[in-house]
């Protein structure tokens, strides 16, 4: 890839970076002579149309955004199978590496920190953009001390937004908010959350939650109260521990309404600060003189104060003498005891008892400690698994031997997850050690993708990786859409609410071949399968457009006796009209039509007309 040039314009150079979904490479825009970053899309996600997705809405996202502290995108392209996205070259580090080489910041530089990004995000959610993904990895720190935002990679405009999935979510974990572990939408206040802890992080030196496995941070985000930065911090200002925690809520109803809140109580904390510390406060001061004539006095102090460190040097190296041979007497002695010390068969101590292998031990003149505690499905507990040295190894009397002890099986209680979604679920399950195996059924009352019921059920305890059955809510039965071609608008709608279904922002178009307000299309069409709360969409007619329609002339014979009263009607694009009525006399009755539509003849019969014959024009 090094020396490639992109859009006979971008020549890649040297790679800088890498994240979930592309690498970084440093390049430069030779139209116009300038360094830029650009960032290439994995080769094994080019063919998965949800990352290309993702990455064009990056660009897209990105592009809409104009602020000194969000890295600028340029230009976005693709060629020959490789997708990229060119921006602006920033020079800096992340602010996670900041951290990671200088600890936790003094409260007022981690505050102004933060406030530049708090500026980026007001920009950014002026334009209903949501970043989704703040962390100190996307934060670039200019040498001057500028704030760089970048890596609007699952970032989307807040009308589209959707709910975040697996690999986004175990990507950012630290710091993704309960309502993204949950897997619900993100919103501005998502960004607060995870800027806080960004924030609690720069106090601090560590984020709120960590753990072995990124499900089980993600599952402390949703369930375990985050300790106050104060606690970790204590010299951490009262009213900074207030607005971190205001931050952190798990509630969203209870965090900042956006970012332009959380910079003003920010400013206002930090002005509060420097208007304490700064007024009235003196610099220190250090003094010298230089050129004073020493006194006799001065002299003959001087001298006694020579002679007295020196008798101070020759005690203290009579000392140090003493005490260097008294320690290699000292070691000498216990060297000589150690090498003397008889040695012992260590015996096998597995499966015995902390008591029974203490008898044991004892008798030999050995020792033992307890050096740890598993859990193992045929040791009973408190039990010896493992030992260390091994059976039948000499070792001198007096020797420690360290023992892991059991625990017996590793048990876990099977979690509530009725009503759960299946993220939670699955979620809630890996936490204690557990399987998830999925069915789906149809359900009237619970929502797709929830538990309908598990098994087995809450609080029975399964050994460690064994499986629960979990089925999962399809939604309603579906049925099959019924064919509305031909139907009027209203009777369609009619049998839309009768099903449950949602009638869609109907469109009108022209048509030659249904007349005004007949529908003329339907999406999903007849035949497919659909649910109560599905949207159908449908295509009405506005009848022939204007100035297409033809006239039609057409010659009627009635064949009826003459003297017999006849009816002659026409109904088409103009509507339904009589053009003739009265006493049959043998005569041509000429009949003019527009567009498509039947000339009607009828005759009367006891004082009620009868249609005898139907024309279709033209």
């Amino acid at each position: 890839m090094l020396g490639r040039l992109l859009g006979n314009r971008y020549e890649i150079f040297e790679k800088i970076g890498e994240g979930g979904m592309a690498r970084v490479y440093k390049g430069i825009d030779h139209r116009l002579n300038r360094h830029v970053a650009i960032k290439i899309l994995y080769e094994q996600f080019v063919n998965d149309p949800e990352f290309l997705r993702r990455f064009k809405q990056e660009a897209k996202a990105s592009a809409m955004l104009s602020h000194p502290a969000i890295v600028n995108v340029y230009d976005e392209g693709e060629e020959e199978g490789i997708h990229f996205i060119v921006m602006e070259y920033v020079q800096g580090k992340t602010l996670k590496s900041h951290i990671l080489q200088n600890g936790r910041l003094k409260p007022e530089e981690a505050v102004r920190l933060v406030l530049q990004i708090c500026d980026a995000l007001v920009h950014a959610h002026s334009e209903n953009v949501i970043h989704r993904d703040i962390k100190p990895q996307n934060i670039i720190i200019t040498p001057n001390g500028r704030v760089k935002v970048t890596d609007f990679g699952i970032a989307r405009a807040a009308a589209d937004a959707t709910i975040t999935h697996g690999r986004s979510l175990l990507g950012s974990v630290h710091y993704s908010s309960p309502e993204q572990a949950r897997g619900s939408c993100a919103d501005q206040k998502s960004d607060i959350y995870s800027l806080g802890v960004v924030l609690y992080e720069l106090l601090t030196g560590n984020v709120p939650f960590s753990g072995e496995s990124p499900i089980s941070v993600a599952l402390k985000h949703l369930q375990e109260d985050i300790v106050p930065p104060g606690e970790l911090n204590p010299e951490l200002p009262r009213e900074l521990n207030k607005i971190v925690m205001k931050t952190l809520h798990k509630d969203r109803n209870l965090r900042y309404a956006g970012a332009i809140e959380l910079r003003d109580d920010l400013e206002g904390w930090l002005e509060t600060r420097e208007e304490s510390d700064y007024p009235g406060r003196k610099g220190r001061h250090y003094y010298t003189s230089f050129g004073n004539t020493l006194t006799e006095d001065d002299e003959e102090r001087e001298e006694d104060m020579a002679r007295r460190l020196k008798r101070k040097k020759v005690i203290i190296y009579t000392f140090i003498f003493a005490a260097v041979v008294v320690l290699f007497w000292g070691g000498y002695t216990l060297l000589r005891a150690f090498l003397v010390v008889p040695e012992v068969v260590v015996p096998d101590l597995r499966g015995l008892s902390t008591q029974e292998a203490q008898d044991q031990l004892s008798t030999l003149g050995l020792g033992f400690k307890i050096a740890g505690e598993i859990h193992d499905e045929e040791i009973l507990p408190h039990h010896i698994v493992s030992q260390d040295p091994p059976a039948e190894r000499s070792v001198r009397k007096e020797r420690i031997i360290e023992l892991v002890i059991s625990l017996g099986p590793d048990y876990s209680e099977v979690p509530d997850m009725v009503g759960r979604s299946e993220l939670e679920a699955r979620l809630m399950l890996e936490d204690v050690g557990l399987k998830m195996e999925v069915e789906h059924e149809y359900n009237e009352e619970i929502a797709p993708g929830y538990v309908v019921r598990q098994n087995p059920s809450q609080s029975f305890r399964l050994s460690r990786g064994e499986t629960v059955h979990v089925v999962l809510s399809s939604g309603k039965q579906p049925f099959s859409l019924r064919d509305f071609q031909g139907w009027l608008l209203e009777d369609a709608q009619e049998w839309l609410n009768l099903y449950g279904l949602v009638l869609r922002n109907p469109e009108s178009e022209y048509s030659d071949d249904f007349p005004e307000g007949k529908i003329i299309s339907q999406y999903p069409p007849a035949g497919e399968m659909v649910q109560s709360g599905d949207p159908v969409d449908l295509v009405v007619s506005k009848g022939r457009e204007p100035g297409t329609s033809k006239t039609y002339s057409i010659q009627v014979h009635p064949e009826v006796d003459i003297g017999q009263v006849i009816r002659v009607s026409v109904e088409d694009e103009e509507g339904s009209r009589v053009f003739y009525e009265g006493v049959f006399q043998g005569q041509v009755i000429d009949v003019q039509g527009v567009g498509s539509g039947y000339v009607i003849l009828m005759e009367l019969r006891d004082n009620e007309y009868y249609t005898i014959d139907t024309k279709q024009f033209p």
